[in-house]
């Protein structure tokens, strides 16, 4: 143990932890937990540290009783005080729509800092070692992340949650268990093939050793590359702020267009992710379709431009300045205000393919995609068009008094949007809610119900661009 209690000494001196410095301990009764509140109360002089446990069951799982009954009998038996607690995390991600994990996540770190605050603990200590690193690093890879990301789970982080073992690999860990004959419980769902860290755990990595006995290490350091190169660039960035006129407000995000493209177009991209999350709770569901769709096809197009994104955020062009606004969705009360709001899409050439745009006020997804290939079969939540017969830009809005189509099936004959609502039996308090896609040259799409036969594709298109709807209720 000398040498991993060395590893995790010089990370408390990392840290500035000073000796009786009060430590909340996150405790799951796991291997990494357990191993690292063995080597916080063994440690060394200088330090003699304040050690509070914590336990939270997530009521997930039948075993997860007997989990927090082990930690109980371990801080016992070791003279630690300890909090244990119980929530129902499932009841919690259904209210508030969250996935299984990433709702455990926030309850999990919620309890954690509530207890802290509540026995005055000047630093939080969590198991995350060397091992969880190089796993996160590829999941994020996977699935795309920037030098934020790409930067790992850091080892401190708002000066309060500190990282012991990130240095140390779990081999080590369970070499320090075995050898002081100290118990722990794994947790069931580790081993389940579902999830997409387990898959990188037990059968990328292995694979990936074949190529390189210590990619482990390589993606650690990779890991930290990215971190001092992130924060590098975060500087940079802080110090542009003064000439981009920033305004900004709880609820505001604004900026001066020709200073901010001046940057570089690095810059340009973290600027923007930057502005985002000071509205909302993270970056959840931002991607970099939607910042390329800001950046160029919002920003670089006519005033006016506006596009909706993830967590009711809208962004538009108003003249030299861009603005970037988080939507409170009870402002819409009158519903006729609410049926002709207008809602520019950008021009799918100015951003990646298959791209997803929300908007909110409408509890509506689109998934959007411009290829070459024929169009795939349609449904009522699905259709294509032929791009080069459609005049830009794209929005969504309500219906008005006066609008026609060409509803697919009727041989080009142009029907009032009015008489065809009647023909189709469509209930008066129903057609205000019906979303339209609207061109410059007319409706394309009622969307769920009927495409407009002049936009239709045919044996002669060359590029077929797909939207598939999605409502945001069932996501």
């Amino acid at each position: 143990m000398p040498l991993l209690l060395e590893k995790v000494g010089l990370a408390l001196k990392r840290f500035s932890v000073a000796p009786k410095d009060k430590i909340l301990v996150a405790v799951s009764g796991g291997p990494d937990s357990v191993c690292l509140l063995h080597c916080l109360r063994n440690l060394p002089e200088p330090y003699a540290l304040s050690l509070h446990v914590a336990h939270l069951n997530h009521l997930f799982r039948p075993e997860a009783a007997r989990e927090a009954h082990f930690v109980e009998k371990l801080v016992q038996d070791w003279d630690l005080p300890v909090t244990i607690e119980e929530r129902p995390v499932l009841e919690i991600c259904k209210e508030k729509g969250l996935s299984k994990q990433e709702g455990a996540r926030k309850v999990r770190y919620q309890f954690l800092y509530e207890v802290a605050k509540k026995i005055d603990a000047r630093w939080l200590a969590l198991g995350h070692h060397a091992d969880d690193q190089a796993e996160t690093f590829l999941m994020r890879m996977l699935r795309g992340a920037g030098a934020d990301g790409l930067r790992g789970i850091p080892e401190k982080r708002d000066d309060f949650i500190l990282r012991p073992l990130i240095d140390c690999h779990r081999d080590e860990i369970m070499a320090v268990l075995s050898s002081d004959n100290i118990s722990f419980v794994e947790d069931p769902s580790n081993k389940q093939p579902k999830y997409l860290r387990n898959k990188i755990r037990h059968q990328l990595l292995p694979e990936l050793e074949e190529y390189n006995p210590n990619i482990k290490e390589t993606l650690c350091r990779e890991a930290a590359l990215f971190a001092s190169e992130n924060e590098l660039m975060h500087q940079v960035m802080m110090g542009k702020i003064p000439q981009l006129q920033v305004e900004s407000s709880p609820n505001l995000f604004a900026f001066d267009i020709p200073s901010f493209l001046s940057l570089h177009i690095a810059l340009q991209r973290r600027f923007l992710r930057w502005g985002i999350e000071k509205l909302c709770d993270g970056r959840k569901g931002i991607s970099f379709q939607h910042i390329e769709m800001l950046r160029v096809g919002v920003i670089l197009g006519k005033n006016g431009n506006c596009c909706h994104l993830p967590q009711g955020i809208i962004a538009k062009k108003q003249y030299s300045k861009f603005v970037i606004e988080k939507q409170n969705l009870g402002d819409f009360k009158n519903t006729r205000e609410f049926q002709i709001r207008e809602c520019q899409l950008p021009e799918p050439r100015h951003f990646p393919s298959n791209t997803v745009v929300d908007f909110p006020e409408w509890k509506l997804r689109l998934h959007i995609s411009l290829s070459l290939t024929p169009p795939e079969t349609v449904s009522p939540c699905k259709a294509s068009f032929d791009f080069d017969k459609i005049h830009f830009p794209l929005s969504i809005r309500g219906w008005q008094p006066g609008d026609f189509f060409s509803p697919f099936g009727m041989e080009g004959q142009h029907k009032k949007l009015q008489d065809f609502f009647v023909d189709e039996k469509i209930p008066k308090e129903d057609r205000n809610r019906i979303p339209l896609l609207n061109s410059a040259k007319g409706i394309l799409w009622l969307l769920g119900i009927r495409v407009d036969a002049q936009f239709r594709t045919t044996e002669r298109t060359v590029r077929t661009l797909t939207i598939e709807m999605e409502s945001l209720e069932e996501i």
